[in-house]
């Protein structure tokens, strides 16, 4: 009776495997395609062609990919992954694609951290701004004067912060 799962089979070839991959590439077939299709002679079972394979056309499908790696290159994934904060396939997708990869997740967390609370100062200093622009109006030349030195503070945290917002997005990618 067949089974509506796919069934996975991994085959230790030790000493015939030379020979299964030239019978595979005489064929023109992978390894696994030709286990399966012997595997199908071998079973009397007539084997439903494979539909040609199609370029993917969703930009959101994903494909699943396993990978063999020496012990200290699979520990180098992980670690790698986990200190930029991402899946081991977005990982490996940027590294394949040469793409700049994200800050360490702990700095990035500290500068989505520092943000907050400078955007949170500017928003302070934004109504400190009102409240300076409403009093100068109220007052001649000569108070005017005194808030000078306010106003000129108050842009220097103002530039600060957006050096800072600066500096988080582009080390983020856009995304604190």
């Amino acid at each position: 009776m067949a089974s509506a799962s796919r069934d996975r089979v991994t085959s230790d070839l030790r000493d015939i495997g030379p020979a299964v991959r030239a019978a595979a590439s005489a064929r023109r077939l992978r390894v696994a395609a030709y286990a399966r299709l012997t595997l199908a002679e071998a079973s009397n079972q007539a084997l439903a062609p494979l539909p040609p394979a199609s370029p993917i056309e969703r930009a959101d499908a994903v494909m699943k990919v396993t990978l063999r790696l020496d012990p200290i290159d699979a520990e180098l994934l992980l670690l790698g992954a986990a200190h930029v904060g991402l899946s081991y396939g977005a990982f490996v997708a940027r590294l394949l694609r040469g793409a700049r990869l994200p800050a360490p997740l702990a700095d990035r967390v500290k500068d989505r951290d520092a943000l907050i609370v400078s955007s949170d100062h500017l928003a302070t200093l934004g109504a400190d701004l009102a409240s300076l622009i409403r009093t100068l109006k109220r007052f001649d030349g000569e108070g005017a004067v005194g808030y000078g030195a306010a106003a000129e503070a108050l842009m220097v945290e103002v530039r600060q912060h957006l050096e800072l917002a600066s500096r988080v997005v582009s080390r983020n990618g856009g995304a604190p």
